[in-house]
């Protein structure tokens, strides 16, 4: 990990810190972060603290305090995301406080949900063992066949009236176990 003041047009002529961090694997990736703020400034902030390294504010330490606070949101941050992703629900662009409060709570009950249905759910108990990625892989690709089958049935309705193909497609969606 190494830290390095530079000036930067990025915040408009201003000087910040630069942090580059990297996993611990060798060759593993790297990240990069800016601190707005200068650790001479948190001084006040950390000097109360009674636990070194906070309370050591001429130390070389100081210089990683904003890192340090930055990990927390961090952590949050990159939870927020995966769980965005794993869902699928949207692209990662939600910034206020209400949509992300909307959203969290919809993945935590999107959660809750498919836990419950292994169990409620019969055709769903082989997936008790397996991991959550299976459950929800398996679970997404029922939901788009039925997205699917019921789209496909809604427009055969408007446009053709055959009672025939209309029966033979309830049978088969039946023999699915789907339901419309």
């Amino acid at each position: 990990m190494g830290v390095r003041r530079v000036l930067t047009n990025i915040f408009g002529q201003r000087e910040v810190l630069a942090y580059v961090t990297s996993t611990e694997k060798t060759g593993g990736s790297r990240r990069l972060f800016f601190s707005t703020i200068i650790p001479e400034q948190m001084q006040i902030f950390c000097a109360w603290q009674e636990k070194a390294p906070l309370n050591q504010t001429g130390s070389e330490r100081m210089q990683f305090i904003p890192l340090l606070c930055y990990t927390f949101r961090w952590n949050i941050e990159v939870s927020y995301y995966e769980q965005k992703t794993f869902w699928s629900l949207c692209s990662y662009m939600l910034r206020s406080r209400k949509g992300i409060e909307m959203l969290v709570n919809l993945i935590n009950i999107s959660y809750c949900a498919m836990k419950i249905l292994l169990y409620q759910e019969e055709s769903f108990s082989k997936y008790r063992t397996e991991s959550v990625q299976e459950f929800r892989f398996a679970l997404s690709e029922q939901i788009r066949q039925q997205v699917f089958y019921a789209t496909f049935v809604r427009n055969i309705e408007t446009s053709i009236k055959s009672s025939v193909v209309m029966k033979a497609l309830k049978q088969l969606i039946r023999q699915q176990c789907w339901h419309l």
